[in-house]
């Protein structure tokens, strides 16, 4: 399952470069330290300055593809902090069926915050320590950063 999880993964974050490309949007690649321990998979320039982002694939939630809900990781694999509390990601983009959402990592954290993590439902993962909760889409649509068309 993780390996089809990452390919996933793989597969988003390919079909965002080619879009910023595309659009002619400024967009490198992260160093293999920054991918892995800083969540970051980009460093993009959109509106006027060039900031890092980390792609999320769309979620399955009971067998189905579906991008109503955001996967949002308060804590990862080994029961440390998740994804949201990266100090180094400014931006998280969301693969939806239509577009690549994307927002700043300290707006959706502030959002949860002024709600509180226990409002939200939340979901582990099948033999590790790891923690999400779901965010509806609709709830922060407000908070749209950019979005990228695809």
């Amino acid at each position: 399952m993780l390996v089809k999880n990452h390919n996933q993964g793989q597969i988003s974050e390919a079909l965002f470069r080619n879009l910023c490309e595309r659009d002619y949007i400024d967009i490198e690649k992260s160093s293999r330290y920054e991918d892995r321990y800083e969540h970051i998979d980009f460093y993009v320039k959109l509106k006027t300055q060039v900031r890092s982002i980390d792609i999320k694939s769309t979620k399955k939630i009971n067998g189905k593809l579906q991008d109503d809900y955001f996967y949002i990781e308060i804590k990862n694999d080994n029961g440390n902090k998740g994804w949201l509390y990266a100090p180094n990601m400014c931006l998280v983009g969301f693969e939806c069926f239509d577009a690549y959402r994307i927002y700043r990592r300290d707006k959706i954290l502030d959002y949860i915050n002024s709600k509180g993590v226990n409002k939200f439902e939340p979901r582990t993962r099948y033999k590790d320590k790891s923690l999400c909760i779901l965010l509806p889409r609709k709830d922060i649509e407000h908070l749209i950063y950019y979005t990228l068309y695809k």
